[in-house]
């Protein structure tokens, strides 16, 4: 693989991934001082709420593509195909779920309204992910970097004009489907010029089974990475969701650091985990260096200017914020030394290691805000999430 290559793809993504976050950053933050801690907590709570049953569209066919697609080019055009047509069929499935399921969580009609919008966004997402996966395992990221660029460039226009008009919060969720309608379009013209699809379902269920392990990952990561937001939203009033999603989006929005590396090197990877194991292990001491020099300062600077940081930043509206990001923020300086460590298991054919590790801690994450949630409220989620990440650390 060439250097040259590597490199393109590394400035691509890193450039509009330093971007989008930037735009993601001041249109959230410019939402959460305009919507204000009860308004913001029920848009957070349909994120929420819509995140956590999408994530059943893939079952991990999009990751199990990156990885044979990296490995031989010529079956992207079957694997594409099958895995687009599957998260069409689930995606609408899960949309139906999710509106029977939204009336027995007691949510009120607001979040209701959101949650139908952002349904369908969050599916026109799910198929637009699977072809930033097909571009990650051409070594083409600079396509899934501009169409990123794109969409958060859009969304952040929008939503900045509601905010300036001062319209309602579904007007918010309503540029959030715009933005998707329109991606999508164009990434279905840049496909049909650039692949001819396949479909042969006789090979989905031995792709379903192969991609099992990166399906369980994806969802246990989840469930240790933001399901607190969601168990809030159904046990804790949408003021306490608010508070406690504007010091963990700040934390979030960082994450993208060690994001871009991994995302980059995955392929390399992959194919290093094969050819030599050495050059893996070389490959995989590195990235954690350099994350560790990143997450601990960084988790040291956040912590201590945790007050005028979001003092200024919510224009101080959030105030009740500030001890939840002092917690928070060592979770910033955990996440960074997983990375890496979770990469070896992915990249050497030990998806089902880490789905392990990842489903115990899902386990242990969920155990604890069912117990910290009612008697302690965002501080039990914010310690939980703490603990949780610590021990997907050390395991």
């Amino acid at each position: 693989m060439e250097l040259r290559l590597v490199l393109k793809n590394a400035a691509a993504l890193s450039v509009a991934s330093v971007l989008s976050k930037a735009i993601s950053a001041v249109v959230g933050i410019s939402v959460a001082r305009y919507l204000g801690p009860e308004i913001f907590g029920e848009y957070s709570a349909a994120l929420a709420f819509v995140s956590t049953f999408i994530l059943f569209a893939d079952f991990g066919l999009s990751n199990y593509m990156v990885q044979e697609g990296s490995r031989d080019e010529r079956v992207l055009p079957l694997y594409l195909g099958n895995t687009l047509l599957f998260k069409v069929i689930t995606s609408l499935a899960i949309y139906a779920l999710m509106l029977a399921l939204m009336y027995p969580a007691g949510y009120n009609e607001s979040i209701r309204g959101m949650i139908m919008v952002l349904g369908l966004a969050s599916g026109l997402n799910a198929l637009d992910a699977t072809v930033y996966n097909y571009f990650q395992a051409k070594q083409q990221m600079y396509f899934a970097a501009l169409y990123q660029f794109a969409s958060t460039f859009l969304i952040g226009a929008i939503t900045i004009l509601v905010v300036v008009k001062q319209g309602n919060v579904l007007l918010i969720t309503v540029a959030q489907l715009t933005t998707a309608i329109l991606i999508s379009f164009f990434l279905y013209v840049h496909l049909r010029r650039h692949i001819r699809l396949e479909f042969d379902l006789s090979r989905l269920a031995g792709m379903l089974k192969a991609g099992f392990p990166y399906g369980i990952a994806v969802i246990f990561l989840f469930v240790y990475f933001q399901i607190n937001i969601f168990l809030l939203s159904l046990m804790r009033p949408p003021v306490e969701v608010g508070i406690y999603s504007a010091a963990y989006r700040l934390i979030a929005i960082l994450l993208f650091i060690p994001g871009i590396l991994t995302s980059v090197l995955y392929p390399i990877l992959f194919q290093l985990g094969v050819e030599s194991k050495e050059k893996h292990r070389g490959t995989i001491e590195k990235i954690f260096k350099v994350l560790s020099a990143v997450g601990i300062p960084g988790s040291v600077l956040l912590f201590v200017l945790a007050d005028p940081l979001l003092t200024w930043l919510y224009n101080g509206r959030f105030p009740e914020s500030v001890p939840i990001m002092m917690i928070l923020s060592w979770f910033f300086a955990l996440e960074c030394l997983s990375f890496s460590l979770g990469d070896v298991l992915t990249t050497t054919d030990r998806q089902w290691t880490r789905a392990k590790i990842q489903g115990s801690a899902a386990l242990i994450n969920i155990v604890i805000n069912l117990y910290a949630i009612p008697r302690y409220g965002i501080y039990g989620a914010s310690v939980a999430t703490l603990i949780t990440e610590l021990y997907v650390y050390v395991a």
